[in-house]
C-alpha cells in the first residue's frame, strides 16, 4: 500500500532486517528516537518500541500508522531507501543522503540493480527475487565520488504473492572500519612482538599470550589461558612482592620492575616487567596488561662484569699497597744513606728526596684506603701532607704554622701525584728560605674548584724577597722551582707568580679523567 510517496513497510520484514542489518549503537540510537517520538496517544500506538535484549530485537508498528512511520523514517539514525518492483529508487531518508555525500534530488530516481558496484546491483535483484540480500564493503557513490565504507541489508515488499520492491538499510560503518583496523594493528603488532606479552581479566586469569611469551616460557596459550601469573612464580622474589604489585596495579597504576619468573622447564629467567591497568574511556577497569623483556643475558653479564672489577679492585689495591711499601723502603734506603755523610748539602738533598717520595707514597697510601681507586681527596691529602713535612723540615726551633682553605675536591691519580709534588716543592721552598727574618711564619694554601677547574693558590709572609725586588722563575735555576714548572706543564696548567707581603703561587688547571697509573711521568 503506497502513502505520500513510499510503501508501509510490514512489521515482520522490517524486524527482521532490523535484528541483521543494524549495529547495536545504532538500534540503541533508533529505540530512543522511536520513543521520543510517542507524542500524540490520541493516534494510537503507531510504534510501540524498538528494544535490544541479549536474543531479539523487535519493532511493533500498526499498519495504519503511515504519519508516525515516516517520522522514524526520517530521524532514524541509519540510512533507508525504498525502491520499487523494478529497482529504481523512489524514496530516501536524510540519513541515507548523509551517509553518501549526495542530495536527494540526484538519489532519487537512480536504477538500483545497474549501479557499477556489482556486489550491490546482485543484492538489490536478490531482495526483489524474494530474497533478502547483503552488502558490505568500501562503496563509490556514483553521485559524489565519495567511497564510503557501509553495511547494507535489502529485504522484498511482497503483496500476496508478487514483490512489489523493496527496502533497504544502510549503515555507514567508517567508524568499526577504523576500529577493526586499528585492533589489526594492535593484533599484528602484539603477535609480532619479541616481548612476551600476556593480557589478564580484572580478576587476573589470563585471557591471551602472544607466541613470543610461548617461545619464551614454553606454555603453548591453551596451557595458560584461564591461569593466573603465578604459573610463573620462582620462589626467589620476597613473600610481599606479588602483593606490593597486585595492590599497585588495581588501584590504576602502573608496575615497573625486574623479577626472576620460572619456565615450564624451570629454568629461571630474569624479566624486566611492565604492567599496566587497560581502562576504557569511561573510567572502567576491563582487565590488566603486562609486557615483559626477557634480561636474562644482560643480567649475567653484569654479575660477570661486577665479579671482574671486584677481581680488578682488589689488584689495584694491592698495586697500590705495594707502591707505597717499596717507596718506604726507598726512603729508608736514603735514611741510611744520612749515617755515612755528614756534609750538609748532600743531607739536605736526602731529606728533600724522602719527603718527595713520602709525597707520592701518600697518595698511594689514600687510595689503598679508599674505596675508589682512582681518585683522591685533596682536603685529607694536603692535611697528611703537610703532617710528613712539618715532620721531617720543621724542628722546635722553629715556628712556622700552616693554614689551609681546601674544598672537598677530588681529582685523578694521574693529577694527584704532579700536584703533591707542586706543593710539596712550593712548601718546603718557603720553609727553607722565607722566614730568615720573619718570627711568625705562615704558609698559606687555598685549594677550591670552579667551572671543572682545580685553583690551588701556595703563599706565604715571608721576605726572602721583597716587592721591589725582580723574581724570575725562568731565570732561577733551582731544581725545586724548574720541577715546579715541569709539574704544572704536565697537568696541561698554568702557573702565575707575585710577591705580595710574600710569594705567592697561582696554578690552575682542567680536571681530566685519565686512564693509566703512570701516564702523567711519561715525561720524567
Amino acid at each position: 500500500m503506497e502513502l505520500h510517496g513510499w510503501v508501509t513497510l510490514p512489521f515482520a520484514g522490517l524486524q527482521k532486517l532490523c535484528q541483521k542489518s543494524i549495529s547495536q549503537k545504532n538500534l540503541k540510537k533508533l529505540q530512543k528516537t522511536t520513543i521520543s517520538l510517542q507524542v500524540n496517544r490520541e493516534v494510537g500506538r503507531l510504534i510501540s518500541y524498538l528494544r535490544d535484549t541479549k536474543t531479539e530485537s523487535y519493532f511493533t508498528m500498526s499498519e495504519h500508522s503511515s504519519s508516525k512511520y515516516r517520522l522514524i523514517f526520517e530521524n532514524a539514525p541509519i540510512g533507508i531507501v525504498h525502491f520499487d518492483k523494478t529497482g529504481k529508487l523512489t524514496d530516501c531518508n536524510d540519513q541515507f543522503v548523509k551517509i553518501l555525500g549526495s542530495s536527494k534530488e540526484k538519489l532519487v530516481g537512480i536504477d538500483l540493480p545497474d549501479l557499477p558496484d556489482q556486489r550491490v546491483s546482485d543484492a538489490v535483484k536478490k531482495a526483489l527475487n524474494g530474497e533478502n540480500g547483503q552488502y558490505e564493503g568500501h562503496y563509490r557513490s556514483i553521485t559524489s565520488g565519495n567511497v564510503i565504507p557501509v553495511r547494507a541489508q535489502f529485504t522484498p515488499l511482497i503483496e500476496g504473492e508478487q514483490t512489489v520492491g523493496g527496502i533497504g538499510l544502510i549503515e555507514d560503518i567508517s567508524e568499526q572500519v577504523s576500529l577493526h583496523r586499528m585492533l589489526t594493528k594492535f593484533r599484528l603488532g602484539i603477535n609480532r612482538s619479541s616481548n612476551p606479552i600476556y593480557i589478564t581479566d580484572t580478576d587476573g586469569y589470563i585471557q591471551y599470550v602472544n607466541p613470543a611469551f610461548e617461545m619464551h616460557y614454553g606454555f603453548t596459550s591453551e596451557e595458560v589461558l584461564g591461569k593466573t601469573p603465578r604459573i610463573l612464580k620462582s620462589g626467589k622474589q620476597r613473600d610481599d612482592f606479588y602483593k606490593d604489585f597486585w595492590e599497585k596495579i588495581t588501584t590504576g597504576e602502573s608496575a615497573e620492575g625486574e623479577l626472576i619468573n620460572r619456565t615450564k622447564e624451570g629454568e629461571l629467567v630474569n624479566v624486566h616487567y611492565s604492567a599496566n591497568p587497560i581502562i576504557d574511556e569511561n573510567g572502567e577497569h576491563l582487565g590488566y596488561i603486562a609486557i615483559q623483556d626477557n634480561i636474562t643475558d644482560r643480567v649475567e653479564m653484569e654479575q660477570k662484569i661486577r665479579e671482574s672489577l671486584k677481581e680488578k679492585n682488589v689488584m689495584l689495591s694491592e698495586i697500590h699497597h705495594r707502591v707505597k711499601n717499596n717507596l718506604a723502603i726507598i726512603s729508608s734506603l736514603l735514611e741510611l744513606e744520612t749515617f755515612e755523610s755528614n756534609d750538609e748539602q748532600t743531607l739536605e738533598f736526602i731529606r728533600k728526596s724522602q719527603t718527595r717520595i713520602k709525597s707520592i707514597a701518600i697518595v698511594h697510601e689514600k687510595i689503598y684506603r679508599n674505596s675508589n681507586l682512582s681518585k683522591v681527596n685533596l682536603k685529607d691529602y694536603i692535611k697528611d701532607l703537610f703532617a710528613a713535612i712539618r715532620e721531617a723540615w720543621i724542628n722546635d726551633d722553629m715556628s712556622v704554622a700552616f693554614r689551609m682553605d681546601v674544598d672537598d675536591v677530588d681529582i685523578n691519580i694521574n693529577q694527584a701525584i704532579p700536584l703533591s709534588l707542586i706543593i710539596h716543592e712550593l712548601v718546603t721552598n718557603s720553609i727553607k728560605h722565607a722566614f730568615k727574618t720573619v718570627s711568625e711564619g705562615v704558609i698559606f694554601i687555598d685549594v677550591s674548584e670552579r667551572n671543572g677547574s682545580v685553583h690551588c693558590v701556595i703563599s706565604d709572609n715571608g721576605d726572602a724577597i721583597k716587592e721591589d725586588d725582580e723574581f724570575d722563575i725562568d731565570q732561577n735555576q733551582k731544581l725545586g722551582l724548574s720541577l715546579v714548572q715541569l709539574l704544572t706543564k704536565q697537568l696541561s696548567g698554568s702557573l702565575e707568580y707575585e710577591v705580595d707581603g710574600g710569594l705567592v703561587f697561582r696554578i690552575e688547571f682542567k680536571k681530566m679523567d685519565k686512564s693509566g697509573a703512570a701516564e702523567n711521568l711519561s715525561e720524567f
